[in-house]
């Protein structure tokens, strides 16, 4: 026969177990889901950002772009250290970050070499182009509240990407203007801008 402080403790933990029930309910939609973020481009720049030079019927291929690995992954990296690197696990790349820096510096180049004519790696063998740019990233990370450091190999390849014509190592910094996510990716995006400004005057000066 139960005692009266059994039953109670039975109600007790009957009572907790549909609290627990509720909450199980009710927090999927509370939990906080992770906000996603692209780089920018000069193409949507405010002022726009003049041509450096006008080649319309230049044709680019941008690719293949290879990211140093600890830089594939869905979270934004933020460096801790000189050796050590943190995960802002509720801000993420809306794609592979290779996919968002290839469209970012293919809309760059067409603005500042005045063409429309620029493909993304793969291409069909079908589509000619005049000059194919592959990249290398093996650092694009920093700090919110300080910097962005982007280092990157790039190589300038002939049409049918057999004869290399042209390579360099960017080493660019960029200032964050102030500590929140939306300034660090910006700071990204005008890091990214520099790189496709040094890659075009190198392709303008092959051009000419």
């Amino acid at each position: 026969m139960k005692t009266k402080t059994t039953a109670a403790a039975e109600c007790l933990l009957a009572a907790l177990a549909l609290v627990i029930c509720a909450c199980s309910l009710i927090s999927p939609g509370q939990r906080s889901t992770p906000r996603l973020y692209l780089l920018s481009s000069l193409a949507t720049a405010a002022p726009p950002v003049m041509p450096t030079a006008k080649l319309p019927h230049l044709s680019i291929g941008i690719g293949p772009v290879r990211l140093a690995e600890y830089l594939d992954r869905r979270s934004i990296i933020m460096r801790n250290s000189d050796n050590g690197i943190e995960l802002l696990e509720l801000s993420q790349w809306a794609e592979p970050l290779s996919e968002s820096f290839a469209r970012a510096v293919a809309d760059n180049l067409s603005v500042l070499l005045g063409t429309q004519q620029v493909f993304h790696f793969p291409w069909r063998s079908a589509v000619p182009v005049d000059y194919q740019v592959a990249f290398h990233v093996v650092q694009f990370d920093g700090h919110p509240q300080e910097q962005v450091l982007l280092r990157a190999h790039w190589q300038v390849f002939n049409g049918d990407g057999q004869t290399l014509m042209d390579s360099g190592h960017a080493f660019i910094r960029e200032t964050v203007t102030d500590p929140s996510v939306e300034a660090f990716i910006a700071a990204h995006s005008r890091a990214v801008a520099q790189l496709s400004r040094e890659v075009a005057g190198v392709i303008v000066k092959r051009a000419g």
